[in-house]
């Protein structure tokens, strides 16, 4: 098992501003789980990671630090996204893309605050979990996570309002409210624009008033059932989706998007509680079902709009990642504030192994070419290297000798990370 007896040395640029800001109790539980997330293998619990801190910290402190310690974990991942960015050489001007969408995760807890009943699309079932939206920034093709926010239904906010202490009070907001809220208190440096990227669900007035209200540009991928009115035309109405498919068949132009060619038509229109805007219509070559993205965009052209919005699939990549390398479903925590600071944990792990990619001179090398994306490894192979370096700083302060040094060196050319 990985022991982590101190600080270790690949650390000390991602977790400076967070010492300051936690002070010397609550960073040495912050630094520790967030190592302990980064780069331990398996399910994580507060029992096994307990183990890799050699018992300095027991199961109950670090429940109490997740539950019950005052620290603002929405803010603590605020930060170090910006971090992030600037460190990827982001100035004012240049294409960021700000990504919202929602995943879920079932839980057998009972007992467990704001869990729901829900239907899981992943397993295509009926059961009880948790709804997790999340925000992420992309800027130059390196996912950089910015926000989380766990949903709880109307029935435990109004419990939860006759809790002691004010953090624990929740407030009830619809899933469109609460994206709606990340989009307006979202502060690029020196006044950057973000594009916002979204699916049909987020497509909605609320999303796409503070869009408007904030001078972001926005692409939203609409229903079928919502009504559209041409340009020109306010009495006649259509259903986006039928009017999509004939306009496709009649005035359909073929254009390639990435290595597919697409049969795509655009309109400009007013539609159904969104107001007037650019409405894309595409189809891919060999498929039968069409999609329609809107956006207020109004100057751009089909090509771009559409691949703008293939760039929203990344926050997938980071889904998948998260829950299966970070363990961003593996929390056994009851309470409502400990479950949220898990997942923001979760996702400070996700940048610090990002930052660890940073520190490579590929990498490095790459990021001083301000035009091309960069391509770092994946997860695993981060967690690989970390561990790698976690394992050598412990030899490190173990070989203080000459033969304790050859001993370390025999250990660790026979290890297996």
């Amino acid at each position: 098992m990985l022991i982590i007896t101190r600080f270790p040395s690949c650390g000390k640029r991602f977790f400076r501003r967070i010492r300051k800001i936690l002070g010397p109790g609550h960073s040495a539980h912050f630094w520790r789980l967030a190592f302990a997330i980064a780069a331990v293998s398996g399910r994580r619990s507060l029992k096994r990671m307990r183990g890799h801190f050699k018992r300095w910290r027991t199961p109950e402190a670090i429940s109490h630090f997740l539950e019950q310690s005052d620290w603002d974990a929405p803010e603590l991942l605020k930060l170090k996204a910006l971090d992030t960015l600037s460190r990827l050489g982001y100035t004012p001007g240049q294409v960021v893309h700000f990504i919202l969408d929602d995943t879920q995760k079932l839980k057998r807890g009972k007992v467990m605050a704001a869990v729901a009943r829900m239907f899981a699309h992943a397993q295509k079932v009926y059961g009880n979990g948790h709804t997790i939206l999340v925000a992420c920034l992309v800027f130059r093709g390196v996912i950089i996570p910015y926000a989380v926010r766990l949903w709880a239904n109307q029935e435990f906010c109004q419990q939860s309002q006759h809790e002691r202490q004010e953090k624990d009070r929740v407030l009830f907001e619809k899933l469109t409210a609460m994206a709606a809220q990340l989009v307006r208190e979202l502060k690029l440096p020196e006044g950057g624009k973000p594009i916002v990227l979204f699916d049909s669900y987020y497509l909605c007035s609320k999303v796409m008033q503070v869009c408007d209200e904030r001078g972001y540009k926005f692409i939203g991928m609409s229903k079928k059932n919502r009504n559209f009115t041409p340009n020109g035309r306010p009495w006649d109405q259509r259903n986006i989706g039928v009017y999509g498919h004939k306009v496709l068949e009649r005035k359909g132009k073929w254009l390639k998007i990435g290595k597919k060619n697409h049969l795509t038509a655009e309109r400009v229109g007013r539609l159904s509680k969104a107001g007037k805007r650019k409405v894309v219509f595409s189809r891919r070559a060999g498929e039968t079902k069409e999609v329609a993205l809107v956006s207020n965009a109004l100057d751009w052209g089909a090509k771009q709009i559409l691949e703008t919005y293939r760039d929203r699939w990344p926050i997938e990549i980071l889904f998948k990642m998260s829950k299966q390398h970070l363990g961003f479903g593996d929390y056994q925590i009851l309470g409502y504030t400990g479950v949220v600071r898990y997942l923001h944990l979760v996702m400070i792990a996700y940048l610090l192994l990002t930052h660890l990619a940073l520190d490579q001179p590929d990498a490095q090398a790459q990021i001083k070419d301000k035009q091309t994306p960069l391509r770092l490894p994946s997860i695993p192979l981060l967690q690989e290297l970390l561990r790698r370096q976690l394992f050598r700083d412990s030899m490190t302060s173990f070989a203080r000798t000459p033969e304790h040094r050859a001993f370390a060196d025999i250990v660790e050319s026979n290890m297996v990370f």
